[in-house]
């Protein structure tokens, strides 16, 4: 028992007792302190991918418990069951840090409005640019649809003959 680890009391930890070989490695600390960690990219830039390989569960928790508080730095709040997503930054706040001038898009909130303010869409223009998008997405799937088509056709020679239904268009036969 020469092996012990120091570890701060805001971590999640899960020593590795999986073999022989890992018990000579260093157990993964990962600090979750909401007051020095605000995302997941934060908590797992510093570590390697074979680390991360190794000890996938403990990341795992630490990313999840990560991605549950509030990503405003310093809150504690839970959002996993009542939360509010930014429509600037796609970061996930409490209603307490959730307005954009609180958590720090206050820019990006007065741009927008500024822009809806001065240049206003009339409900015949929301219209039009409603089904303009709509159409969009119609020949988005239309052309994937093909490009599938094209895909699928089988590369061998012509056909057989062996009447498989393709042979549609093609003239009528007449008898003299």
């Amino acid at each position: 028992m020469s092996e012990k680890k120091k570890e701060p009391a805001s971590t999640d930890t899960q020593p590795t007792t999986s073999g022989a070989a890992e018990s000579t490695e260093p157990a993964l600390v990962l600090n979750t302190d909401p007051k020095v960690v605000t995302k997941a990219t934060e908590l797992l830039q510093p570590i390697g991918t074979d680390v991360v390989e190794k000890n996938l569960t403990t990341v795992l928790t630490a990313v999840k418990q990560v991605d549950q508080t509030c990503d405003f730095k310093g809150c504690k709040q839970k959002t996993n069951l009542v939360g509010s997503d930014c429509g600037y930054c796609k970061e996930r706040f409490c209603f307490k840090h959730s307005l954009p001038e609180i958590h720090g898009c206050g820019e990006a909130a007065k741009r927008k409005e500024r822009e809806q303010f001065l240049h206003p869409m009339t409900g015949k223009a929301r219209n039009e640019q409603h089904e303009k998008q709509k159409a969009q997405t119609r020949l988005t799937l239309k052309l994937k649809q093909m490009s599938l088509e094209r895909k699928q056709k089988p590369t061998g020679g012509g056909s057989t003959g062996t009447g498989t239904g393709t042979s549609r268009g093609g003239r009528k036969r007449t008898n003299p």
